[in-house]
């Protein structure tokens, strides 16, 4: 009896053996899979990155292009920036429809780029706004070449019944020293360019030292104390905007963005203000979190609901996360909010900056239900690794992919991801959606879910709540 036991022990022990090593070879072999396809990916990325450069519909360079062209150290010359915005364009689209709109872009650009001079170079910032690069202009030289461009603007048209569809624009001048940054430079023509059209439109300003005196004086940057007070005041608050299901065509989840809104009415974006906020909660302020589960709560109570994202920035998380983990702000952000209805999105930076913190927070968020998304999955491709260490659940790609100029080389790229998100079951949202034809690239890539200006703006989360209460009930009664 003894002898039989031990023969049946054997076999089993056998049997056991042979399974583990039988599931150890097919992880190697599915390893091996991701990581070919990881290959792929890279291979299809050295193409796509000779063409980031060109912006995606017109013949302007990207702004991509226009950073590192800029902001290179061995750069030693002066030269100008030209920012120009189109007057009233939103009126050709809303009159004429976005491919007439799009034909107009085209026409634009192509005239500004044949008003450069050699060494000169157009960029498309995004939507119907420019930066023209002078090569070796003064502000006082660059004011007169402006002119060229704003007559170059007056002269661009498309013609659509017999009817010519024209539009002025408004010109900021700045001047770009060699030891300046060019968001630094652009603030200043912005500032010009926004006196411009408070002008009249069809203008052309510089950014002299008193338009930066204004501008300085508009958006100086506030002190710990009153960004302390106005999270104490509830003027720290979440704008939302809309994620769609491209097959259902309906908005099915939106991303909160922090936003200050001040009470002249004033409202600052996160540059302005999150690094202090964040400094803030060390002083025992408390973060936002009320005004979070706020902009959230009345989504997830339609029917059917409507998740919302966040984004998790390191400060954030070593300064409130990591010491609360299992505390306080959980229980203030999910108050009366489902967990499945929230998304956590977590930057590259966050993880390579926190890689334990990330993973522990990660881990909490997934066993209380919450999702978790990579965002700014980026040209650079350098995270492509961290879609095997970390557990997500969606996968956002950076406007780059759908913004650069060749078809075949982001279809290749996006193709790829499509695949692995099958194989690894995580959801793909395309950000950054500024046309119908990256809308239509996306979709022949076989990704069912983006966001973008061209789906919809940041707005608050009552205009969002009735805009799609409006949407549902017009499907209602179509149907």
């Amino acid at each position: 009896m003894t002898l039989i036991f031990i023969i049946l022990f054997l076999l089993w022990l056998f049997v056991v053996l042979i399974f583990l090593f039988y599931k150890l070879h097919l992880g190697r072999v599915e390893h091996r899979k991701m990581r070919r396809l990881i290959e792929r990916l890279r291979l299809s990325n050295s193409k796509l990155s000779r063409y980031v450069d060109l912006d995606d519909l017109t013949a302007a360079q990207s702004r991509r292009y226009l950073v590192e062209r800029i902001d290179r150290p061995e750069r030693t010359e002066t030269h100008a920036l030209l920012y120009v915005d189109l007057d009233d364009f939103k009126t050709v689209n809303d009159t004429y429809g976005h491919d007439v709109g799009d034909a107009l872009l085209i026409e634009v650009t192509d005239a500004m780029v044949a008003a450069c001079r050699p060494g000169d170079f157009v960029a498309l910032l995004g939507g119907d706004e420019f930066c023209v690069f002078l090569k070796g202009c003064d502000l006082e030289r660059g004011g007169q070449v402006a002119h060229r461009f704003l007559q170059a603007v007056v002269e661009a048209n498309v013609e659509v019944a017999g009817r010519r569809v024209i539009r002025t624009a408004s010109i900021g001048v700045c001047e770009l020293r060699p030891d300046q940054k060019m968001e630094s430079a652009l603030n200043v023509a912005d500032a010009a360019l926004y006196e411009a059209k408070s002008k009249g439109k069809n203008q052309i300003l510089a950014g002299d030292h008193e338009v930066v005196r204004r501008m300085r004086q508009k958006q100086s940057r506030p002190s710990a104390e009153e960004v302390g007070a106005a999270l104490e005041n509830g003027e720290i608050t979440y704008f939302v905007k809309p994620i769609f299901d491209l097959e259902q065509d309906r908005i099915e989840g939106v991303e909160a963005l922090i936003r200050w809104v001040k009470p002249d009415g004033e409202i600052l974006l996160p540059g302005q203000f999150l690094d202090l906020m964040a400094d803030s909660y060390k002083r025992g302020v408390r973060p936002p979190l009320e005004a979070a589960n706020e902009a959230a709560i009345g989504f997830s109570k339609l029917d059917p609901p409507i998740y919302c994202g966040w984004n998790i920035s390191s400060k954030f998380l070593n300064n409130t996360v990591i010491p609360g983990l299992d505390a306080d702000w959980l229980k203030a952000l999910f108050n009366g909010l489902p967990p499945e209805m929230t998304v956590f999105e977590i930057v590259e930076s966050t993880v390579i900056d926190n890689p334990e913190a990330t993973k522990t927070l990660i881990k909490t968020l997934r066993s209380r239900g919450v999702r978790i998304a990579l965002d700014d999955f980026g040209i650079g491709m350098s995270n492509l690794e961290r879609l095997l260490e970390y557990p997500i659940d969606i996968l956002k790609i950076d406007r780059s992919f759908v913004q650069s100029q060749t078809r075949e080389s982001r279809e290749g790229i996006m193709h790829g991801l499509v695949e692995m998100s099958k194989t690894m079951g995580f959801q793909i949202i395309a950000e950054g959606i500024e046309t119908q034809s990256q809308l239509d690239l996306v979709r022949a890539a076989g990704i069912t879910h983006a966001q973008g200006y061209f789906l919809g703006k940041p707005q608050t989360a009552n205009y969002w709540l009735e805009e799609i209460l409006r949407q549902r009930s017009q499907k209602t009664t179509s149907g």
